[in-house]
């Protein structure tokens, strides 16, 4: 009976090694192949651009790892391989040694700015010739490319000493959209604000533009071309905030230069009021005269 006790002991023992060493064996082997670090450069490239992903592995096993492959799944994302492809091999990883799998991928031209997940596959075989479970990973590139703002005065023709309309264009210039853009218009001596001096835009589409006016006064003793300075505040696509600084030169004339220049016709009110006015004087004095003229007649005819 004892004998029999001891043999199943022996069997328990046996079983729970067995155990064990299946265990550190599926855990050995989960993690003999590593990513020990995955570097991008550059992290953030605008449409059109390269970027380099490098991607460095581990062989934390005991044993040669051989017919490494590592791939990148490009399906569906706005990026192209550039000069390689997207599936890198290396023939082994020696014990406790690293390898680099490179990769070159080009954003395409039309690629909308925001951060993008790449799937990434490696597969191995031990020194054996046992394949091993494949890992995966996720690689994450930014598209982002720098909004190009410019900003003008549209034409019109600004007078001193009145009220003017001044309409600013600005014109997004760059690969991707612009957002929360708000235009300022600096304050001076040479004239007065008469609307609000802050007007907000918001979104304006890449290759796209819109306009904010302003009501202006320029004073009478202002010279002929006048500085407005202008701020522009807006984030980009990844709501990364810019503010820019432009000075507009604005041609203003007097009314006098205005009409030598043609630019307005010379007004002929006033010449109709006078006219008009010397008219009725000339009536009333006629009337007066004829009045005084009848009135004699009957003085004379009694």
């Amino acid at each position: 009976m004892k004998t029999q006790d001891k043999k199943l002991d022996l069997k328990i023992v046996l079983i729970i090694i067995l155990f064990v060493v299946s265990i550190l064996s599926i855990l050995n082997s989960a993690s003999a192949l590593t990513i020990s670090s995955i570097s991008i450069s550059p992290r953030e490239i605008a449409p059109g651009e390269n970027s380099v992903i490098e991607i460095i592995l581990e062989n934390e096993a005991e044993e040669t790892i051989k017919d490494v492959s590592v791939s990148l799944d490009l399906t569906g994302l706005p990026f192209v391989p550039y000069e390689d492809s997207t599936e890198a091999s290396i023939y082994e990883i020696k014990e406790d040694k690293t390898k680099t799998a490179e990769f070159k991928i080009k954003a395409l031209n039309d690629a909308e700015s925001k951060t993008y997940t790449i799937p990434l596959k490696i597969s191995y075989y031990d020194e054996n010739g046992v394949k091993k479970p494949d890992k995966s990973s996720l690689v994450s590139v930014t598209v982002s490319s720098k909004p190009i703002i410019s900003a003008s005065l549209e034409d019109g023709l600004l007078l001193k000493g009145q009220e003017n309309s001044v309409s600013i264009k600005i014109v997004n210039k760059g690969l991707s959209g612009v957002k929360f853009l708000e235009v300022e218009l600096q304050s001076s001596a040479k004239y007065t604000i008469l609307s609000q001096k802050n007007i907000y835009i918001g979104d304006i589409d890449s290759d796209d533009f819109d306009t904010s006016e302003f009501k202006i006064l320029f004073k009478e003793n202002s010279l002929s071309t006048i500085s407005l300075p202008l701020k522009v505040i807006y984030k980009d696509a990844l709501n990364k905030q810019y503010s820019e600084e432009f000075t507009l030169d604005a041609r203003v004339y007097t009314n006098e230069e205005a009409i030598s220049l043609g630019l307005i016709k010379k007004s002929n009110t006033t010449t109709y009021v006078v006219v008009i006015v010397i008219l009725i004087i000339v009536y009333i004095i006629y009337r007066r005269i004829k009045k005084r003229r009848k009135m004699k007649k009957m003085a004379e005819e009694k």
